[in-house]
Parts: structure tokens; sequence; C-alpha cells
């Protein structure tokens, strides 16, 4: 998100998953970059995960909204973070299929050629 902030023009769709600490209080914390962003955003948070607490996720959500940057940010159910890492203990194989759809519908919606 910092990066699709920093160069709105280079970036169409941008992903997150089971990321941490993407809206923090730190100077330097991801949300505080959204401004800029034209391309779609879908961020997939572990339920389960000290780096994206509900507090992060909703300071999230109304950033984004705030700088009217299409998105969708959800926490997954049951998931915890690393989710989708197969060689992990974690890894959860509902949560992961789910992200993979996700990310895959979200690829087809916003870079399809028409």
């Amino acid at each position: 998100m910092t990066a699709a902030g920093a160069s709105p023009d280079r970036f169409a769709a941008v992903a997150s998953f089971h990321g941490g600490n993407l809206a923090t209080d730190k100077p330097d914390s991801p949300h505080l970059f959204v401004k800029n962003i034209t391309g779609r955003v879908y961020v997939a948070g572990a339920i389960e995960d000290a780096s994206f607490p509900e507090e992060q996720k909703n300071r999230l959500e109304k950033a984004l909204t705030e700088a009217g940057v299409d998105h969708l940010v959800e926490t997954y159910p049951g998931a915890r973070h690393g989710f989708a890492v197969p060689d992990v203990p974690v890894f959860d194989p509902t949560a992961s299929e789910r992200h993979w759809a996700a990310l895959a519908r979200l690829f087809h919606e916003t870079l399809a050629v028409a």
C-alpha cells in the first residue's frame, strides 16, 4: 500500500494477505499513505493475528474510505497469521483457498482486457 500510494500510476490492484502492522501509530504506517492510491485494494487478515487486531482493521478501513479508495478489508474466521503458507503450522487450507480465489477475482476484475 505504501508503494501504491507513492506511485499510484503503477498500481491497478493491491492485495495484502495476512499482512501485519498496516495501521499503526507509527509515522511510516501504511495506512497513512493510501490517500493517493487510484487502484483497487484487497486486504485479508487473519482473525487471530496480534499484528493486525480489529483496531488496526478499523483504522485501515477508515483511511481507505476517507481517501475514496475502492477497497475491501476483511478478516478470515479461524485463520491465524500465515494462513496461506503451506509449510507452516498455522496453514489453513480453507483460508488459503479463499485468499487465492479473492486474488484471482481481484486480478480478473481489475486487469482483464475487454
